[in-house]
């Protein structure tokens, strides 16, 4: 049976701080656009307070979550036991993107990944906060049992042989924008048009509708709410002849 609490609790925490994985889950808006969910590893959550957690996020192939919390913040991360009692656990909430050489971004590394197997990692690419609104906590009696063997070291050994100008290449091939074309990965190293700034809802909440597509899409949506527009108005000023 599901429970639903307004923060975690004590026991709650202290479940989070053993798990060795967990997921993260978000989405466009548009309800044609694409669902992500992404597998994360490694000494990377923390546990803020009972209504807020973060987690370290390091370079990759995709930038879906970081294109998402943009455009609407909305965040769901989910924890699940592989072995002992049975339980799955979500933390819903509204997160935020704190880029990597920001001042919010150096804060957060001194105070919860000190002396962590990431703190001198290559390739970090933000740490994502989220403001936990709802927790849920349910059985989990189909998950099945798995044995912890240890960390897979790939992603770190890879990007320790990399500078900074390698990191940002890796960035703008792969971490631009989205699946759907939403703005992804900003730093000032990407260039000036691309140097943005951490946070969530990266778009005013009257353009988010025109935030879901490539900038061909965009346009052909632009277009139409213009020409509706003029046949609207030359409609009212025949019926006021």
């Amino acid at each position: 049976m599901v429970e639903f609490f307004e923060e975690m609790k004590p026991s709650h925490e202290t479940w989070i701080k053993k798990q060795k994985l967990f997921f993260v889950a978000s989405a466009p808006l548009t309800g044609k656009g694409t669902v992500n969910c992404s597998p994360k590893g490694y000494d990377s959550l923390r546990v803020i307070n009972s209504k807020q957690v973060c987690y370290l996020e390091l370079s990759g192939s995709g930038i879906e979550t970081q294109a998402h919390l943009q455009e609407n913040g909305r965040l769901t991360i989910m924890f699940c036991a592989f072995e002992g009692m049975p339980q799955i656990m979500r933390l819903m909430g509204r997160g935020r993107i704190v880029r990597v050489d920001t001042p919010e971004f150096d804060v957060l590394m001194a105070e919860h990944y000190q002396g962590s197997q990431l703190e001198h990692a290559v390739g970090k690419r933000a740490i994502i906060v989220s403001d936990i609104y709802k927790v849920s906590a349910s059985c989990g009696y189909a998950v099945p049992y798995y044995d912890y063997k240890g960390e897979r070291e790939t992603l770190i050994n890879v990007y320790s042989k990399r500078d900074q100008k390698t990191v940002t290449e890796r960035w703008l091939l792969n971490n631009k924008f989205s699946i759907d074309g939403l703005p992804g990965m900003r730093h000032p190293s990407m260039g000036k048009d691309l140097a943005g700034s951490s946070g969530s809802n990266g778009f005013p909440a009257d353009l988010s509708m025109f935030a879901f597509g490539s900038p061909l899409a965009n346009v052909a949506v632009l277009s139409a709410g213009i020409s509706i527009g003029a046949a609207v108005a030359t409609f009212v000023l025949q019926c006021r002849r």
